[in-house]
């Protein structure tokens, strides 16, 4: 379904039911379709929704209109268009960013916090940031070149050549400025994360592919040792995209971390 969201037609599935909801939000230029193999599974004890975020899949937004703060609205303007009073948001790659700046503004919203091989940009103290580029810069003679090279990089593990194709396709949906502008804005504002963290109150399970390219496992510890009611697994020998590659794992380490006694 469409929801009317900020001037914008808001592409979004709820499906399943439970006691419980997940929200997620998808990386980058991904769509519903990064969470999607996980969900199914999930929605058969979950009430599981996930939508396509500005710029991507069949939500079309002004470039100018995507930023931090209203990646963050929306977030809290789907769940009030679901009736979702509370719920356990779950952020994958650069979705990370924006659910963790959700829990900070509203936590009382949250019930727990899922981050999928994704840091918001948190750096291991002392470290130097990697160097960074935009996506147009990327080798590759077009832009779906580019998203090729990109998704290659993302899935180190052996006969995934399906789950390349459709990884291109999914992120070729979005247009290449929006591309440009989710992946660039990132590097504008930054947040005091080794202060903040220590602020959610709620659990929250890191997942971490073993072989990501870009965010190694130190970090994620780091990370994990900032929240305090954490717990971080890593998936061994998965790259960045595992709700993809490793659905029924991911969405088996999601039900063991929030079915466990506490």
């Amino acid at each position: 379904m469409f929801l009317d969201i900020g001037g914008n037609k808001v592409f979004t599935l709820s499906f399943g039911s439970g006691p419980r909801t997940i929200l997620a939000h998808s990386g980058w230029v991904g769509n519903f379709e990064d969470w999607i193999g996980a969900l199914a599974p999930l929605s058969e004890t979950w009430r599981t929704v996930v939508y396509d975020h500005r710029g991507t899949g069949e939500t079309t937004a002004p470039v100018e209109g995507i930023t931090h703060e209203a990646l963050v609205d929306d977030v809290f303007a789907v769940m009030d268009a679901l009736s979702i009073e509370k719920c356990v948001l779950a952020g994958f790659s650069r979705g990370v960013m924006t659910v963790m700046r959700a829990v900070l503004r509203h936590p009382e919203r949250f019930e727990g916090l899922i981050l999928l091989n994704g840091t918001g940009e948190v750096q291991l103290p002392g470290a130097t940031p990697a160097p960074r580029t935009p996506p147009s810069k990327w080798p590759g003679e077009t832009h779906r070149d580019r998203l090729r090279w990109f998704i290659e990089r993302s899935t180190p593990e052996p006969d995934v050549e399906h789950v390349r194709r459709w990884g291109v396709n999914i992120l070729s949906r979005a247009a290449p400025e929006a591309a440009e502008r989710i992946m660039t804005m990132q590097w504008e504002t930054s947040v005091d994360w080794a202060n903040e963290l220590p602020r959610l109150r709620l659990p929250t399970l890191l997942l971490h592919g073993e072989k990501d390219f870009g965010v190694n496992v130190e970090t994620m510890r780091y990370i994990a040792s900032l929240i305090p009611e954490s717990k971080l697994v890593v998936l061994e020998g998965s790259g960045h995209i595992p709700a993809m590659t490793r659905p029924l794992d991911v969405a088996a380490a999601i039900n063991d971390f929030f079915e466990a006694p506490r």
